[in-house]
């Protein structure tokens, strides 16, 4: 089975500035685009039901917002595990536009520790080996420690695969203990390892340096040039992107992940995999929301896999 573990998830109310710039201390006359769901595990759970790949979602909900976040996942969902909070879950507002990505994003609410002691009894009950548990997204105000102490002692005795995407201290301590991918994107990688990355070689230098530090493989995104992957053993790939119109590039990384997943659940090569990754996250890139069935398979064809190590 897959599992994915959304502790901060929440509603996002999304205004769309069009051609206007953002007026700091004045009136701003945005389109409002309405409310959805916003996490990045929910996220990755949701483009996994787009590709008909079963999987459970356990998030954390509280209060009003949390019982509006609930109705959405319910409705995609037989079900769902959720853990509940001590306060009301968040609202993000994001003010986005051609010329424009602005977020205010409010810290999430604590989960009961009556409730995160449930999590790990019910991970212990069910996890079996080759599950797929998807780790992502911040931890709000949980111990930082939380993502290792779930593969310490949850998946990592059973042999679960995870998919870690993280940052600060919940990725370096949880990397000790080996999550199968992690996926930052260039800019981000060289965060991790105190440099700056500025050309291809660098970049692959940089990607099999950072894969000793415990990440059994890692995928590191390009933008546009597509992405690079660095296997478990040891080989390296360059993968082109799919082509067409970016309508939001919200949750096309999630989006990969998803793709991702699916080609490993389902036994693909490596090649098939990183296709199935790519396309899925062109999808979203060209969908006003996560990216269908129907687009992913159209956009699979485009996707040049080439092993260059």
């Amino acid at each position: 089975m897959i599992y994915s573990l959304t502790i901060a998830p929440c509603i996002d109310y999304n205004l769309n500035l069009e051609d206007k710039e953002l007026r700091v201390g004045g009136v701003n006359r945005p389109k409002a685009e309405g409310f959805s769901l916003g996490g990045k595990g929910i996220t990755v759970s949701r483009m996994l039901n787009n590709l008909r790949v079963k999987n459970i979602p356990i998030v954390a909900v509280g209060g009003n917002i949390g019982n509006d976040i609930k109705k959405i996942v319910d409705k995609e969902y037989d079900r769902p595990i959720y853990l509940k909070t001590e306060a009301n879950s968040r609202m993000n507002v994001m003010i986005t536009g051609p010329h424009q990505d602005t977020r205010f994003d409010p810290s999430a609410p604590k989960v009961k520790d009556s409730e995160i002691e449930r999590l790990f009894i019910y991970l212990k009950k069910h996890l079996k080996p080759k599950d797929i548990v998807i780790l992502s997204g911040s931890l709000g105000q949980e111990d930082k420690h939380l993502y290792a102490r779930i593969m310490e002692e949850c998946c990592n005795p059973v042999d679960a695969y995870v998919f870690l995407d993280t940052v600060d201290e919940a990725l370096t301590y949880a990397l000790p203990y080996r999550p199968f991918m992690i996926k930052p994107n260039d800019e981000e990688l060289g965060d991790l390892l105190g440099k700056k990355l500025t050309s291809d070689e660098e970049i692959i230098a940089g990607g099999e340096e950072f894969k000793k530090k415990g990440p059994r493989s890692v995928m590191v995104t390009l933008g546009r040039r597509g992405a690079y992957y660095f296997s478990e053993e040891g080989h390296v790939y360059h993968c082109s992107n799919a082509t067409g119109t970016q309508i939001s590039a919200v949750g096309a990384g999630d989006s990969s992940i998803a793709g991702f997943i699916k080609g490993l659940s389902e036994g693909k090569s490596i090649e098939e995999t990183l296709q199935y990754s790519m396309a899925a996250g062109g999808a979203t890139a060209f969908s006003p929301h996560l990216g269908s069935y129907k687009l992913w398979k159209s956009l699979l064809p485009q996707i040049k896999v080439t092993k260059i190590k």
